[in-house]
């Protein structure tokens, strides 16, 4: 019983999370599934290079993720959802995976 009630707030949570990040759309950024010519046009680190470098540091899945332009500097937004039910924000350099 406690397994189902886990995963019902885990999914309710990873709903709540994803619904804000759409209607939250940053300025300067792209979401995930757009940023490829970007990606290609400045030799940036490939979205699932970074997805596979943040998933190993952190053991979580990964549950919105944008690239984001300041100023000439090229980062993702990631929003990871943790083993346990714990949803963190984590930023990677797009050129050198860096957090």
């Amino acid at each position: 019983m406690r397994r189902v009630i886990t995963e019902a707030v885990i999914a309710a949570v990873t709903g709540l999370v994803l619904t804000a990040a759409g209607q939250a759309a940053e300025p300067n950024c792209l979401p995930w599934s757009s940023a490829a010519p970007v990606i290609a046009q400045h030799s940036l680190l490939p979205a699932n290079v970074i997805y596979q470098m943040v998933q190993s540091r952190t053991g979580g899945q990964i549950i919105h993720a944008s690239l984001c332009d300041e100023n000439g500097r090229f980062f993702y937004k990631l929003v990871v959802l943790g083993a346990k039910g714990d949803v963190s924000n984590v930023t990677v350099d797009a050129l050198t995976g860096q957090p």
